[in-house]
């Protein structure tokens, strides 16, 4: 008989239980690491943004106000009242809801130029990190009107949008005001230019129409204008002729007193002549 052969057991390994959990909690810290490195870089990225607008004074002042508020280690005299807490909020939605309506007008115009290549990638991001910003901004004033009086939001932003507007009017008008005599001076300029083109198209007109009714006009008509125009210059020229005779009469004469004039004088260089043959 063949010997038989001896099959080889597997080694069976043996794992702890902690090996797989050493190994989770292994893999949890590095993409934890990566989270708050990656978190970290983005929010340095963010900080190097520059703002699209200014800042807001308005929601420094609530939070510095706010702070004390809530500082129960000052005494009530010290701390700012509830109507001065309720204004500042009111002053700080105003300024936000006038931001979000920038922001709103101008989306369409930073879409075509990022979409046309006019715009770059850093523009543009500025552009979406200020609108969820301010989308932020709401959400936290939001919350902030809850914690004053519950369903104060319904009345709150009505009143708020309204103050906007009332501004926004103000500072037109002001900006009108200063802007008068500017607009005199540009109102006088281009009236005077309507004026002058209405002149020239006036002129215009009645050349085209002294054209139109010498070209419509017949030939006899035509000759019936010329006639006396022929003759006037006819009879310039019989004028002409009468005074050429005369003319002509008092050059004749003009001759022979010149004529005469030297006859006179010959005749005394003569007899000096003579006088001194004699001699």
């Amino acid at each position: 008989m063949a010997e038989e052969t001896a099959i080889p057991e597997p080694e069976i390994v043996k794992i702890s239980v902690f090996t797989p959990l050493i190994y989770v909690g292994v893999v949890l810290t590095i993409f934890i690491a990566f989270s708050i490195n990656y978190r970290k870089r983005r929010l340095a990225s963010l900080t190097k943004v520059t703002p699209l607008f200014k800042e807001n004074y308005n929601a420094m002042l609530y939070q510095e106000l706010k702070a004390q508020y809530i500082n129960k280690d000052l005494p009530k005299e010290q701390r700012p009242h509830e109507k001065v807490m309720k204004a500042a909020l009111l002053r700080r939605a105003v300024e936000a809801i006038r931001r979000s309506m920038k922001l709103k007008e101008n989306e369409p115009i930073f879409n075509k130029l990022y979409q046309s290549g006019l715009i770059g990638d850093d523009i543009f991001k500025q552009f979406e990190i200020q609108a969820k910003f301010q989308e932020l901004e709401l959400k936290e004033i939001v919350q902030e009107c809850e914690t004053y009086k519950k369903g104060w939001v319904q009345t709150f932003f009505p009143t708020a949008q309204d103050i906007c507007f009332n501004e926004a009017l103000r500072r037109r008008l002001n900006a009108m005001e200063g802007r008068e005599k500017d607009l005199a001076e540009f109102w006088d300029y281009f009236v005077g230019k309507s004026e002058e083109s209405l002149d020239d198209k006036k002129q215009v007109k009645k050349a085209s129409k002294e054209t139109k009714k010498i070209e419509s006009t017949p030939k006899e008509q035509q000759e019936k204008v010329e006639e006396p125009v022929v003759a006037d210059l006819e009879a310039e020229g019989e004028d002409e002729e009468e005074e050429s005779p005369e003319h002509e009469e008092h050059e004749e004469q003009d001759d022979e007193k010149k004529e005469n004039h030297s006859k006179s004088t010959n005749p005394k260089k003569k007899k000096k002549g003579g006088k001194g043959k004699k001699k």
